[in-house]
């Protein structure tokens, strides 16, 4: 079993999704949340075929459609942790963090900027 926490301050959820493989070709998943349409979105994916959802045509997954119908912003992180929570459920991968950092702005160096096209 693999079990990932994932907290978005962008929007300020703290999700958990569960992992557990059931057979050579199922996973079962939980997916708690204080995300509604993430609780929702858990809901249609109790059980899928991680072959499907880690092969070539992943979008056609229900793992992946449904995420697209439910959840709100296309960037939700849940999708991805999901799949490489799969991953490492399934040997694909070693279980490890993941982190995304955004660097604050700071103003472009205009010495080495492109010059504009008119």
């Amino acid at each position: 079993m693999n079990v990932v926490d994932v907290f978005d301050e962008s929007c300020g959820f703290h999700t958990r999704i569960t992992v557990c493989k059931e057979n050579a070709d199922m996973v079962n998943l939980t997916v708690a949340s204080d995300c509604e349409a993430a609780t929702r979105w858990g809901q249609t994916i109790k059980q899928v075929d991680w072959r499907q959802c880690l092969g070539k045509k992943f979008p056609q997954s229900l793992l992946w459609q449904s995420a697209m119908k439910i959840l709100r912003h296309r960037s939700c992180p849940l999708p991805m942790t999901t799949l490489r929570a799969i991953e490492a459920e399934v040997g694909a991968t070693r279980p490890a963090d993941i982190r995304i950092h955004f660097l604050p702005s700071e103003e472009p160096d205009k010495r080495n900027a492109p010059k504009e096209v008119q």
